[in-house]
């Protein structure tokens, strides 16, 4: 089994296209534990949190030569990760390990009675908003809200000013909460 430790992600990826078990291998062994924490992060379960990420590389494995990445690896296993978290959640499995989610991403600027909301709902029209947005924003918004790094730490890894990172951050909260109004008019007073 060929040793990948130093191959980039980018490369990983054209092989496990081809259908290279170890190439597979050393993406699962490189992003598991990040994507275990973020996933028992949202659902706060770990029997859950393991079977999402098993859900997402047994996907990633059996549609492997269908499989392609518009963005960079890591953001690409992280909104898969948070996709089959909310798609967990919308089951009813951990209707408050979402509220939590949502009452993080509304808590500036929003009073809210979250008790009241619609989740599957609710979830449903945040996803597709969330997909909605350019590449740059949804990045900034998966290593800030759900990898939970901070303005700086998001700069010096995306290799632009922080300024820069906290106007998209603001622009993106901004347009999700002005996109999500009507529908958030229904539960929140």
């Amino acid at each position: 089994m060929p040793d990948h430790g130093e191959t980039t992600d980018i490369e990983l990826v054209f092989l496990v296209q081809e259908r290279d078990h170890s190439a597979f291998t050393e993406i699962y062994n490189r992003y598991w534990k990040v994507l275990f924490i973020h996933a028992l992060k949202i659902l706060k379960d770990e029997n859950e949190a393991a079977d999402v990420i098993q859900d997402l590389f047994t996907v990633i494995w059996t549609q492997s030569e269908q499989w392609h990445i518009e963005s960079n690896l890591k953001a690409y296993l992280y909104t898969g990760v948070r996709n089959r978290c909310l798609k967990a959640i919308a089951k009813g499995n951990r209707r408050e390990a979402f509220v939590d989610e949502l009452t993080s991403l509304f808590k500036e600027g929003t009073n809210a009675t979250v008790n009241e909301l619609d989740s599957r709902e609710l979830e449903y029209r945040l996803q597709q908003e969330i997909e909605k947005l350019p590449p740059r924003m949804q990045e900034v918004y998966i290593k800030s809200r759900e990898q939970g790094l901070s303005h700086k730490q998001i700069a010096d890894e995306m290799g632009i000013a922080e300024n820069s990172v906290k106007t998209t951050m603001h622009r993106t909260l901004t347009s999700l909460r002005t996109k999500l109004s009507p529908f958030l008019s229904l539960f929140f007073f």
